[in-house]
């Protein structure tokens, strides 16, 4: 069995490794890698909502507790992650997201682009975040950087799809909104300036979601 840990409680049990090891449970830190994921609550985490990509078993923290104490591996089913307080703060049920994450296949995301300008903080969260529901992943800086190939409506196979980017509302952001703008309608794609908040509702609810409150101030 490999378990995964949230960063706080991976700490907290560093020390006990050895002994987990020893009841056959593997910490790992690569999310993907893993078939069970022990957590203290529900948390918008790059790696708590990486590992729900893949559709884990999510026990709570008491579980690997429990297995430094007695020594044994208890039924994970004896300890699920409940938290009705950010369950109700996300709007999502943990179990219908895992039920999706599972169907979903770490595809939630697969042929959406996603776009973020590099002022955006800690963008590597978000890079892996999406990569880990199978999307693609680009910074936009409108010069020197990926683009969206020109592609007319008769040449596509299908209708305009949208297309994400990742922005604050500074100054240096604000600028790059025209040229994003006028590369994905070129693209034949719907462009879409969103916060960030867009991208780590839709990983944790592991549905493609939207509403125009997403959308960037002024955008």
């Amino acid at each position: 069995m490999l378990s995964y840990l949230s960063d706080y409680l991976y700490k907290k049990i560093n020390v006990q490794q050895k002994k987990l090891r020893e009841l056959g449970i593997l910490v790992v830190q690569d999310p993907t890698k893993c078939t069970h994921l022990a957590a203290p609550a529900m948390v918008r985490t790059k790696k708590f909502l990486c590992a729900l990509a893949s559709g884990p078993i999510i026990v709570s923290a008491d579980f690997i507790g429990h297995c430094i104490k007695h020594g044994e591996v208890p039924d994970p089913e004896k300890f699920p992650l409940k938290d009705s307080d950010n369950e109700k703060k996300f709007g999502v049920k943990l179990k219908d997201a895992l039920i999706r994450a599972r169907a979903n296949k770490r595809s939630l995301l697969r042929r959406v682009p996603v776009y973020c300008t590099p002022e955006v903080p800690m963008e590597d969260t978000y890079k892996d975040i999406v990569e880990s529901n199978g999307g693609t992943f680009f910074i936009y800086r409108a010069r020197g950087g990926a683009t969206i190939k020109p592609t007319t409506a008769e040449e596509d196979d299908g209708p305009a799809e949208p297309v994400y980017l990742l922005s604050g509302t500074r100054p240096e952001e604000k600028k790059l909104w025209p040229r994003f703008i006028e590369m994905a309608k070129a693209g034949n794609m719907i462009p879409r300036i969103v916060k960030t908040d867009w991208l780590l509702d839709v990983a944790m609810s592991q549905q493609l979601k939207w509403d125009k409150s997403y959308l960037s101030s002024e955008s």
